[in-house]
């Protein structure tokens, strides 16, 4: 029985936290007793022992410190060489084969775009109502100046100003430049491909591209391409020898006769040699009445997988399946390549100068094409499309013109082409009265350089640097960082759980003590009950006394018997 006495105002027993409080930490120090008994981590074992002295703790705990201290430093200076990325390209082979690799597609462009002899039959099927010799006079006009009309050339529409352009709006030039373009058998004969002969309008396709409709070879761009691709499992084709002859061997016509008379220009070709599924690169000019040798160098530049971890912008090169990054950008339809993405780049600044696009210099897209009325837009926009700058150099270059900043990384897989271009000019008695080239595009050697860039310090190096600088500083290892994770996750909650447990099991198994309270009776009312308490209590342990006497009367007379 416990006898308390309430004052008038009352008072909240304090005892009862700091109970719970020293029964907590007395909890948590077992805890880490039996922690310290069976771990790994070095110098815990010591300074967790049951047996260890203050200054000994004190010692261990200073030392275990310093080591943790030390060990995070290092890993954030481990953690901040792996996040600067640095990179490292080395030769990853020297001798690689170039049947690895498909042989380059050859685009080829006359310098003169139209065949001016079908003008007349151009007229007769796109202005066939049309007698109004002004209006024809104007059809002959606008379509003269796409004779020499490609992305960043666009000054020949100058000429149309001041013009009634609008009057042939309902007509797309798109498809009349198409119709007096070219033909495979007005420009090209003679074809062999390694010493074997082919009929050129099988393995050339009329193909557009940002000089204009040309012709290309071991293209995959063009419906045609796509049928031989279908119908030859080795297209595009490859060849594994190198030297002249080894490759492409063409002849090209050039048909001055046939050029508009009102364009009086250097005749020649331009030859573009690309990647598959590359839009355009810069050609290169050929002059007319040559014998050309164009050697090609391939040299292979690529990025492990391990670098895909890092930014695109912080490697400066994008994967062709990076399509959630900011970086990407590509002409609808094909796969991410530098090329590509500058190619749709400068069809944005055509789209945000004109509000139109030149549907003959890109692929089929979302924009507008240009009708006859843009065509000046486009002579006055010229000094603008005719520039283009990098971003970033600003502060090193020197820009007197105004152009286009175009934000491209190159593909981190890039195949790219060192060219050599060797023209010979025949001499008049082997020309005679024609004119053309003799073109022999081919590879420089038959194995090629292949380059490889990765991660100075990867996530591998950065896990067994990790591993190492623990085990330096704190002699533990990834078992160890096991035990004291099962430790705070699973040990410490089950204890916890388990004092809670008891705890309640006790509330409700302990009887509650009697209490007197001096608020509720009057004094004698109150001796009177302390005196049946007392009572109460002295015949229960009477009977606990002789409960105990006959236990032990009852275990000498056993011990006696035996």
């Amino acid at each position: 029985m416990t006898l308390v006495y309430f004052s008038s105002a009352s008072q909240a027993p304090t005892s009862l936290p700091r109970r719970y409080a020293h029964q907590l930490a007395q909890s948590a120090w077992q805890l880490a007793l039996r922690f310290g008994r069976r771990t790994t981590i070095h110098g815990l074992d010591r300074l967790l022992s049951a047996k260890a002295s203050r200054w000994e703790r004190f010692i261990w705990l200073c030392t275990f410190v310093s080591a943790f201290l030390g060990a995070v430093y290092v890993c954030l200076i481990l953690s901040a060489r792996y996040n600067d990325g640095h990179f490292q390209t080395v030769v990853d082979s020297t001798r690689y084969p170039v049947y690895r690799i498909p042989f380059p597609v050859i685009t080829i462009c006359n310098r003169n775009r139209l065949n001016w002899q079908r003008l007349a039959q151009a007229k007769s099927r796109f202005m066939a109502n049309v007698s109004d010799t002004a209006l024809l006079s104007l059809f002959e006009r606008i379509l003269g100046s796409y004779d020499d009309a490609y992305f960043g050339h666009f000054q020949s529409f100058e000429r149309l100003r001041g013009q009634p352009t609008e009057l042939l709006s309902h007509i797309n030039f798109s498809q009349v430049v198409d119709f007096m373009t070219w033909r495979c058998d007005e420009m090209l004969s003679d074809c062999m491909w390694r010493h074997f002969t082919y009929n050129c309008c099988d393995i050339f396709s009329k193909r557009r591209s940002k000089n204009g409709l040309c012709l290309a070879f071991n293209t995959v761009e063009t419906e045609e391409g796509r049928r031989m691709q279908l119908l030859d499992p080795m297209w595009p084709w490859r060849t594994g020898s190198a030297g002249p002859m080894t490759g492409l061997s063409v002849r090209v016509l050039i048909q001055a006769s046939k050029h508009w008379p009102g364009r009086h220009n250097e005749k020649g070709i331009d030859v573009m040699v690309t990647e598959p599924f590359v839009w355009h690169n810069n050609p290169y000019y050929i002059p007319a009445n040559t014998e050309t040798a164009l050697e090609i160098e391939p040299i292979i530049y690529f990025y492990d997988n391990d670098t895909r971890g890092v930014r695109s912008d912080q490697r400066q090169c994008v994967f062709d399946d990076e399509h959630n990054s900011d970086d990407f950008k590509s002409l609808q339809g094909y796969v991410y390549m530098i090329e590509n993405c500058q190619s749709e780049c400068h069809q944005e600044y055509l789209v945000r100068y004109c509000n139109c696009t030149m549907d003959l210099l890109f692929p089929p897209g979302q924009y507008r094409s240009c009708r006859s009325q843009d065509l000046l837009c486009l002579a006055e926009h010229n000094d603008l499309l005719s520039y283009s700058h990098q971003p970033g150099e600003k502060g090193f270059v020197r820009n007197n013109f105004e152009g286009m900043v175009c934000k491209c990384f190159r593909n981190c897989y890039s195949l790219n082409y060192i060219n050599d271009v060797r023209p010979a000019f025949l001499p008049p008695d082997v020309s005679g009265n024609s004119s053309y080239v003799d073109l022999d595009v081919h590879f420089r050697f038959e194995t090629i350089m292949v380059y490889r860039t990765s991660l100075v310090f990867g996530w591998v190096d950065l896990m067994v640097s990790f591993g190492g600088i623990a085990g330096l500083f704190l002699g533990c290892s990834l078992i160890s960082g096991m035990e004291l994770a099962y430790f705070l996750c699973i040990e410490v909650p089950a204890c916890g759980i388990d004092g809670l447990r008891r705890r309640w099991q006790n509330m409700a198994t302990t009887t509650p003590t009697q209490t007197l309270s001096f608020r509720q009776n009057t004094p004698s009312q109150l001796m009177e009950n302390y005196v049946m308490q007392q009572k109460a209590e002295q015949a229960r342990r009477q009977k606990a006394n002789f409960q105990n006497w006959q236990r032990l009367k009852f275990a000498h007379k056993h011990v006696i018997s035996k």
